[in-house]
């Protein structure tokens, strides 16, 4: 499927630089539009917790206040949204044309579920990888769009990344979750100059679903290598990151959440050890 809507969620700070200079460059190569959407906190929902001795001037004060930072950081975020259109010499637009071009849209609500909707009807969802409070990129948001949307995400490193998918590793276990990602990445792998699909501690039931890949990218246009490493004892994340980095990537395709999102916290796993110390450009899909 072509890319034509990218979804960028952008909450008014300096990390909206990250997610934005990804997605319009990805819009730009794509013929797409990148939509940067800003999600107001509701502070009505908060008003149950407040307890019933709080008056009602301080209720009010509290609303106006959550108020003005919230129009504060709207007004940041399309600051953020023009300043990267105008380097990236992309039209700031309200509707569909033309193409490519860059539109922001402001929701009011809890922004997990905003973008669990508003994702679900998008090709492909950025995300900055130093937008993480907990440690980790893109919060319950990411999750949201990776798992209750079922939609791909990409991930901007921290440093901002001069090409996107000219070089791209893949990391394959043949499981649904790298298909997923591999199919949701052939946008990019028809573009790249390179494309290597990389094994780790691969025995020989593994081999049949590498064939199988190979010959899906071929069918593709795409010239892939194959390359199969061992993890000696080293996380399958860091593996991931280090061989993509040895590469020259500037693309990691691989599969989001394979386990559980609880056992990945008890026990740590590749997608959380990428989600944070991403170093290139991360393309996931469960």
């Amino acid at each position: 499927m072509p890319i034509r809507k990218i979804l960028a969620p952008v909450q008014g700070t300096d990390t909206d630089k990250l997610v934005l200079n990804a997605a319009l460059a990805i819009a730009k190569t794509f013929g797409a539009q990148a939509q940067a959407i800003f999600v107001r906190p509701d502070p009505s929902e908060a008003l149950p917790y407040l307890g019933d001795g709080v008056s009602g001037q301080v209720i009010e004060d509290l609303l106006q206040a959550a108020k003005e930072g919230s129009d504060a950081a709207s007004a940041k975020a399309l600051k953020n949204l023009e300043d990267g259109a105008q380097a990236a010499g992309l039209p700031v637009v309200s509707g569909t044309s033309p193409l490519p071009s860059v539109r922001f849209m402001e929701v009011t609500g809890r922004q997990d579920l905003v973008v669990s909707e508003e994702s679900r009807l998008s090709d492909l969802v950025v995300f900055a990888g130093a937008d993480a409070s907990d440690g980790i990129a893109g919060g319950e948001a990411l999750e949201a769009a990776l798992l209750s949307a079922d939609r791909p995400v990409l991930i901007a490193p921290k440093a901002a990344a001069k090409s996107i998918g000219t070089s791209i590793v893949i990391g394959w276990d043949g499981s649904m979750e790298a298909s997923a990602a591999v199919s949701a990445a052939i946008p990019f792998i028809q573009r790249a100059n390179k494309v290597t699909i990389l094994r780790i501690d691969e025995d020989e039931d593994d081999i049949h679903a590498t064939r199988m890949l190979e010959t899906y990218l071929a069918l593709h246009g795409a010239k892939p290598e194959s390359r199969t490493v061992e993890a000696m004892g080293r996380p399958i994340g860091e593996v991931l990151l280090e061989e993509a980095a040895a590469a020259g990537a500037d693309l990691l395709v691989m599969g989001g959440y394979g386990r559980s999102r609880l056992s990945e916290f008890l026990f740590g796993g590749a997608t959380r050890h990428v989600r944070a110390h991403a170093s290139v450009p991360v393309l996931m899909a469960h």
